[in-house]
């Protein structure tokens, strides 16, 4: 493959050796985060999961100075390991000890890439990244989570069927709402700041979702994004320190957490 050819630009365009669904949405992504910055720099790429090796060719061929390093808890397959710019290695991505040797041997200064398309289990999943991001993601990398939708799936280990809300006020809420307008409409002020008063004590404060597998890791790691605010000095609990990450985003399949460039967990200050 060319690497200069940008194939997450058109759709219909697919390296001839990967087939996945939604492709073009992940590599559009790929594209922005990890292709244009670090196409020519010799970075360490990791993927956990790599089934027949199709997505380690394809990186190895858009980033043409970097080590691409893969691991799958399967049979590793026969692949081209272009010069020995590819390394695989068979094992499971909650080995904590495992992942510590292979970062040794592949990336003692860590790795600038994660992506775990590996088991989609919540908590396989949530083991190595906790350990990965902390221990052997450098400051500034990035790490991406494919597939977590799969959790929101009746068929999966640790998925479960999940119905939208409906996005309205609660029947208090809404008697609340209108005795308030009522209160305005007639220029009733007792009942206006009652009811006003009320409405501040009474609203919904709890937004149940989908915690199942997947989504409920995602939503652990939002918990770091707002860990200053939850340590904040005058209204949170605990030592205030600052996140572990600089910034996540998370679309359909995908999400991306890209880590602090000062990965010390410092006191805000």
């Amino acid at each position: 493959m060319n690497a200069s050819v940008d194939l997450s630009l058109d759709p219909s365009l697919e390296p001839p050796h990967i087939s996945k669904m939604g492709l073009s949405h992940y590599l559009r992504r790929y594209q922005r985060f990890v292709i244009d910055p670090y196409g020519e720099k010799p970075i360490t790429l990791l993927e956990i999961g790599i089934a027949e090796g199709d997505s380690l060719l394809y990186f190895s061929d858009v980033l043409p100075k970097a080590k691409i390093v893969g691991l799958d808890v399967g049979e590793l397959p026969p692949i081209d390991r272009r010069g020995g710019r590819i390394a695989m290695y068979q094992g499971a991505q909650q080995d904590t000890a495992f992942l510590d040797r292979l970062a040794h041997e592949q990336a003692p200064s860590g790795f600038d890439v994660i992506i775990d398309d590996g088991s989609h289990v919540g908590q396989f999943t949530r083991i190595a990244f906790w350990h990965l991001f902390k221990n052997h993601l450098k400051p500034g990398g990035l790490y991406f989570i494919e597939d977590w939708g799969c959790s929101y799936w009746n068929n999966y280990p640790d998925g479960h069927h999940y119905s939208l809300p409906q996005h309205d006020f609660a029947l208090h809420e809404k008697a609340l709402n209108a005795a308030h307008e009522l209160g305005k409409r007639h220029d009733w002020k007792l009942l206006r700041r009652l009811a006003n008063g009320l409405r501040w004590k009474l609203v919904k404060r709890r937004f149940p979702s989908h915690n199942y597998g997947m989504p409920g890791v995602l939503k652990e790691i939002i918990d770091e994004c707002g860990v200053q605010d939850i340590t904040d000095a005058r209204f949170g609990k605990g030592k205030p320190r600052r996140s572990l990450i600089e910034e996540m985003t998370v679309s359909l399949g995908l999400a991306m957490i890209r880590k602090r460039q000062d990965d010390r967990l410092s006191a805000v200050h």
